[in-house]
């Protein structure tokens, strides 16, 4: 049990310091942030390698619904996502990832982006990570979004032991002018 404290403590520090990181110079161009809910599937269920290693072929996909937004100029604040992300995937790494986000907002606005990179923390299924996108049309066009993801601590170790087919948790959502 004093493992799994130490572990979620570890998840959850990554996990704010993602979240919380400092605005780029450019913040200036910051579109607006959101909050939302998420499940990610994983196919192949997410293992760990032994000895580690680069991980399978695999794909995951999901959705979500972003249940709260600040955006200065104004617009829709909530809405509902799906995503389709392939790559090599681990309990604790990911190479070659690849994907799309698309967001559809409560006016019906539209947000299409595509992943452009993985911003990796303590473990990318169980625990904290991130990813880059570049919105490619719709609604914020152009702008470049980080999605901060926080898993459940239990899922990395699901992952490492069983294999992770599925986790939830809670995402941020970052707009900002390039």
């Amino acid at each position: 049990m004093k493992r799994l404290t130490i572990l979620a403590t570890i998840v959850l520090t990554v996990a704010a310091s993602l979240i919380a990181a400092p605005l780029p110079a450019s913040a200036a161009g910051l579109d607006g942030t959101c909050t939302a809910t998420v499940t990610l599937n994983f196919s192949p269920p997410a293992t760990q390698p032994l000895p580690p290693g680069p991980g399978p072929w695999s794909t995951s996909t999901g959705g979500g619904t972003i249940t709260t937004c600040v955006f200065p100029a104004g617009g829709a604040t909530t809405g509902t996502f799906s995503y389709a992300l392939t790559g090599n995937l681990t309990c604790t790494s990911a190479q070659n990832v690849t994907g799309t986000l698309d967001i559809t907002w409560t006016d019906t606005s539209q947000t299409h982006a595509t992943v452009t990179g993985l911003l990796m923390a303590l473990g990318t299924v169980g625990g904290a990570a991130g990813l880059s996108a570049t919105v490619t049309s719709g609604r914020f066009t152009g702008d470049q979004i980080v999605i901060a993801n926080l898993r459940d601590p239990l899922a990395l170790l699901a992952c490492l032991t069983t294999g992770l087919a599925q986790a939830t948790g809670t995402t941020s959502l970052t707009f900002t002018q390039p």
